[in-house]
């Protein structure tokens, strides 16, 4: 059963582009990935002095100085080396499942968050400490990607069969050694900034049922959402009951998929009939629809 051991999707192509490069759909995870490409030749070009990537890493003293686009442009900052082409091809493939689920825009606002709000708690810490401290690459964003992806399919399988959870567990376990290693407290409170934004972000945006204990912020997603359930005494009757019936026929639809997303989470993509696959994808496409518009 190869698909145990993996979470790759035949349908993750279906993720609406923002736009076209020749053949090539530029997805908000592919365009990421794109971007962090740039920054790998850059970083291999400008030489030893890194003059452009010195100026785009995340300097809180530089960031307090005025400098505020550091918050935003750290993790375009990468070093040329086999780990981070690794980097990028887990972050493929898990950001692509996450951008199918959550739709093209939803998906940019999680990156936007994995970015700014780490970026600010750690210049915020970082006044009442004069010590320099640089802050820059993909691996933090990819790590929050990681986490989200396990909040939603803890039982996801991956290679030898470790589920997402555990998988998860590892490596922000290793990160925060590495981190005492170094002795880098504001190192370490990235990675607690990045794992918070994470598992608050999912529960907050609808995701991650299963984590009843991760408190959820009221944003207006979650309140459209909730606002579309709820009905209104005012309209009238034909109204109501079409409502009603879209409403039924939406929890059996949830219902079905969540049987479907059990399933690949059990015995790997391969399982699925070609007319899973296919409700699936349909079921996909309304989702994006929903949120984008």
């Amino acid at each position: 059963m190869p698909g145990r051991y993996s979470y790759t999707s035949p349908w993750s192509r279906g993720n609406d582009p923002w736009f076209r490069i020749g053949q090539i759909d530029v997805t908000t995870t592919v365009g990421l990935i794109g971007l962090g490409i740039i920054s790998v030749f850059v970083w291999a070009i400008e030489g030893r002095s890194h003059e452009i990537s010195l100026k785009l890493l995340l300097d809180p003293q530089r960031v307090q100085d005025g400098e505020i686009w550091r918050l935003i442009t750290w993790p375009l900052v990468n070093q040329a080396s086999f780990w981070t082409i690794f980097l990028f091809f887990i972050l493929y493939m898990l950001g692509n499942q996450l951008e199918n689920l959550m739709g093209r825009r939803t998906f940019l606002y999680l990156l936007l968050a994995f970015t700014v709000i780490p970026a600010v708690v750690v210049t915020l810490a970082s006044i009442s400490n004069s010590s320099p401290a640089f802050i820059y690459g993909l691996r933090f964003v990819e790590l929050g990607v990681l986490i989200a992806f396990a909040a939603q399919f803890p039982f996801a399988r991956f290679w030898p069969g470790i589920p997402a959870w555990g998988i998860v567990t590892v490596i922000v376990g290793l990160q925060f050694l590495d981190a005492l290693q170094m002795r880098s407290g504001l190192h370490a409170l990235t990675l607690l900034s990045v794992a918070i934004t994470a598992l608050v972000g999912m529960r907050s945006l609808g995701y991650a049922s299963d984590l009843h204990w991760i408190p959820a912020l009221p944003i207006s997603g979650n309140a459209r959402r909730e606002s579309r359930q709820r009905p209104k005494r005012q309209r009238r009757f034909k109204k109501n009951h079409l409502r009603a019936v879209t409403e039924f026929r939406d929890r059996h639809t949830e219902k079905e998929i969540d049987q479907i997303l059990d399933q690949v989470a059990e015995d790997g993509v391969e399982s699925l009939s070609k007319d899973q696959r296919k409700r699936l994808e349909q079921h996909s496409k309304e989702l994006r629809k929903r949120r984008d518009s």
